[in-house]
């Protein structure tokens, strides 16, 4: 009799896309600028939904303005403004409403399309092995704090650094002891997490998606 592989069991995970930001740099209404002839967070939302059993999105905006996605659209906590850290802890504040006791947060920036398929099942691997609450994507030396996945047990942690009027992302990690994973590019693969923050970004991020398809069909 064979002996199977051990195989690590992923639990259950809610994915949240920041769609907070006002998108200065691109001239405002970022989530709405088109990629490839479609908005930037349906491309996000495509992503996570490969990665995830739930899907929310982080807006304080109009939810009218989502309606089409069909998805919870959960604010900031304790209040609006608090910038994308306070996005992250009012993803976690809607972990206990959702089914099937969702304990992990995966984040997705609005403005970061190209995310690898195995990031969420590998930083969830990363923090569990290492006894950690999160980890977030790191890729040829860069740290992408909000692609990240986050235990509820830090929501306690972030709600005390934003009481003390601390906002940043990478504070609230390094407090938690968060863990960095790589994620390198592969053979005929875009740069992963590259940021989308102007129109110029965007021209160029469409000019590599388009050359990647046309190899593709080479």
């Amino acid at each position: 009799m064979s002996q199977q592989p051990n195989i690590p069991v992923i639990p259950k995970v809610a994915g949240l896309i920041l769609a907070g930001g006002k998108g200065q740099r691109m001239g405002g209404n970022k989530p709405f600028r088109k990629l490839a002839g479609r908005p930037l967070i349906a491309h996000v939302i495509n992503a996570a939904s490969r990665q995830c059993d739930h899907l929310m999105i982080s807006s304080n905006e109009d939810v009218s303005l989502f309606a089409e996605f069909s998805l919870l659209v959960v604010v900031d906590k304790p209040e609006p403004g608090q910038g994308p850290l306070g996005g992250v802890l009012g993803g976690l504040s809607a972990l206990p409403a959702l089914p099937d006791g969702v304990d992990w947060l995966a984040t997705f920036p609005v403005d970061c399309p190209i995310v690898p398929d195995d990031m969420v099942s590998r930083l969830i691997g990363a923090a569990i092995d290492a006894g950690k609450p999160a980890a977030f994507a790191s890729h040829v030396g860069r740290d992408h704090f909000l692609s990240a996945v986050w235990h509820r047990d830090a929501a306690e942690i972030i709600a005390g650094q934003l009481a003390s009027d601390d906002r940043r992302v990478g504070g609230a990690l390094r407090a938690v002891g968060a863990v960095g994973v790589d994620f390198p590019v592969g053979a005929g693969q875009a740069a992963p997490f590259t940021n989308i923050n102007t129109p110029d970004d965007l021209t160029a991020v469409e000019a590599v998606l388009a050359s990647l398809i046309g190899l593709a069909d080479r």
